[in-house]
């Protein structure tokens, strides 16, 4: 048996990096695109994507337009519609919009219909119904780093939260998150990432640790 490898890593540069290597990523941006994604899988979704704002500068390649025809190719086979999440939480939907352009450009374009929502964490499924709809999580610091790991080369990308859904605590969803990261690199048979979206984030950094010792006492690294 192939012994299998984890790390934990910060920002965009560090999911690149990750995904260059071809490594399976899981990102945590607490407040909010991972907590959102959290409720959103909760809710129903059928995917949970994570993509980078318009004109977003980072240190790593960014693609946003790809996870836009990523998601259109998840709906169109499922036979069901986009949700666009995105920031800011509060304020006019021509922001959002500007924001998501690439992704709703590339869901035009496939003749995918979609709704526009603002990244809300947990409160996001009271304001949308996500229910067996892919769901693109649009933002400067997870979508970010999700886009980063897909642009870079990753196989596959994932969120985790620590923060509370309805109908789970945190500490429910350190477990859930390390297993759903757990399946994922063993899904693909790759060695396994977590990326805090954001090293200025205490949240984010303090996160990856709690899921990355999850993930061993799963048992992800026993030979």
């Amino acid at each position: 048996m192939r012994a299998r490898k984890l790390e934990i890593t910060f920002n965009a540069s560090g999911a690149a990096e990750a995904g260059a290597r071809g490594r399976v990523v899981a990102v945590v941006d607490v407040v909010d695109s991972s907590t959102s994604a959290e409720a959103a899988v909760s809710a129903g979704a059928a995917a949970v994507l994570g993509a980078s704002p318009a004109g977003t500068q980072a240190p790593a390649r960014l693609d946003p337009g790809a996870v836009g025809r990523r998601a259109a190719g998840i709906a169109g086979k499922l036979g069901t519609d986009v949700v666009v999440v995105a920031e800011p939480r509060v304020g006019p939907d021509d922001q959002r919009r500007a924001r998501s352009l690439p992704v709703l450009q590339a869901l035009t374009t496939a003749g995918i219909r979609y709704e526009l929502a603002a990244n809300q964490g947990a409160e996001l499924v009271d304001l949308v119904n996500v229910d067996r709809r892919v769901v693109v999580l649009v933002s400067s610091t997870g979508g970010t780093a999700f886009d980063a790991a897909l642009a870079g080369g990753a196989p596959a990308a994932c969120f985790l939260t620590t923060a509370r859904v309805t109908g789970r605590t945190g500490w429910d969803l350190v477990g859930i998150g390390a297993r759903r990261a757990i399946a994922l690199a063993d899904e693909h048979g790759r060695d396994l990432t977590i990326v805090a979206a954001s090293a200025n984030s205490a949240d984010d950094c303090l996160a990856v640790f709690e899921i990355g010792r999850r993930v061993i006492t799963e048992g992800f690294l026993r030979i």
